[in-house]
Order: C-alpha cells, then sequence, then structure tokens
C-alpha cells in the first residue's frame, strides 16, 4: 500500500529524532549534562512530528471533503473557519486548509477527532482498529495520548522546571523512548485505518 504525503513527512521528521537521541547517547558517554536536554527537543519534535502527519492527512481529507458538495464544504468552512465555503469547494481549496490548519494543533485526541468529524469520517472506528492493532483500547491510546501532549506542554511551555522541586523533571531515554513509541504506533495505525 503506497504511503500518504503525511506518512513521507512523518517519517522524515523522526529521522530528526533519531539524530537527537543519537547525540543525547553520546553526551551520556562523555558524561555531559546535555542529554537531558537534549531528549527533551527530541520529545518536542516527536509530538511535532504527529501534529505534522495530522496537518498533512487533514489537508488532503478536508479539502477533498469540501470539494464533494455543497454541505460538506460547508462544514468544512465551519470547521478551518475564516474562509468562504465556496473557496473551499473551488480549486485552491487546499491552499486555504492548509493556511487554516496552519492556527490549529491537532496532538490532543478530541482535536484530532474534531478535524476527522470535519472531513465526514467516524473516529470512533479508527481508533478502535489502531487499539486492536497493539491489543490495547482505545481509552486507553487516547489517555496516553493527552498525557504525551501534556509533558510536551511542560516542557515547551513551563520549561520543563518542576516548581515543586526546584529542579527539572527528569528525562531519560525511556521517557523519550516511550513517547516515540506511542506517536509512531498512533501515525501508523491511522495511516492504516483513516
Amino acid at each position: 500500500m503506497p504511503t500518504t504525503l503525511a506518512m513521507d513527512i512523518f517519517r522524515r521528521l523522526m529521522t530528526q529524532v533519531d539524530e537527537v537521541e543519537s547525540a543525547a547517547a553520546e553526551a551520556d558517554l562523555r558524561g555531559a549534562i546535555a542529554g537531558p536536554i537534549l531528549r527533551r527537543s527530541g520529545y518536542v519534535l516527536t509530538v511535532a512530528a504527529l501534529d505534522s502527519y495530522f496537518h498533512e492527512r487533514g489537508i488532503e481529507m478536508l479539502a477533498t471533503y469540501a470539494r464533494s458538495g455543497t454541505t460538506p464544504s460547508v462544514t468544512v468552512a465551519n470547521y478551518v473557519g475564516s474562509v468562504a465555503a465556496t473557496v473551499l469547494a473551488g480549486p485552491t481549496a487546499e491552499s486555504h486548509v492548509r493556511l487554516r490548519l496552519s492556527f490549529k494543533t491537532l496532538v490532543a485526541p478530541d482535536k484530532i477527532d474534531s478535524m476527522i468529524i470535519a472531513s465526514g469520517r467516524d473516529p470512533g472506528p479508527v481508533w478502535m482498529n489502531v487499539a486492536m492493532d497493539v491489543a490495547s483500547r482505545p481509552d486507553r491510546l487516547r489517555r496516553l495520548s493527552e498525557l504525551v501532549f501534556d509533558r510536551r506542554n511542560q516542557i515547551a511551555h513551563e520549561a520543563d522546571w518542576d516548581v515543586g522541586r526546584l529542579d527539572f523533571r527528569p528525562m531519560y531515554k525511556s521517557t523519550l523512548d516511550e513517547c516515540r513509541e506511542h506517536v509512531t504506533t498512533i501515525v501508523e495505525g491511522f495511516e492504516t485505518h483513516l
């Protein structure tokens, strides 16, 4: 099965995370303190790769759906905002959807769901199929996705600083590995079932 442009972009972005982890491992071997710092960057890049994947899939799905009729173009216009349904029914739909999606973060499960619903699809069966592929449940995948997104927010918006401990939150190789594994599971699953 050929992959989507979104999947190709995701894989390319994840190679950057691989490079960050390699640099962190080298820092660990040298006894330098840079390992956790680099892994925080890798964590943020991993979540950004997830966001990029859903943006690219969203652009494709939403523009296609908008061009399929008047009601779909209105649905997509209401979701993306600040663009007329008639514009989304035309040849520049993808460009307009791309612009409007650039103002949205598509990482939290409810935000992913909203995008999928606006493209005329039901996200429930997709989450179920992804969960079944990894012998899990949809609610667990959603909760873990929320935790990954929350940790990204702690890094990006709080500098990963724990005000209670007056120190940085721990960031280990295993922390980044778990993030990478979960995000890859979600992306590969949605690539297969969406």
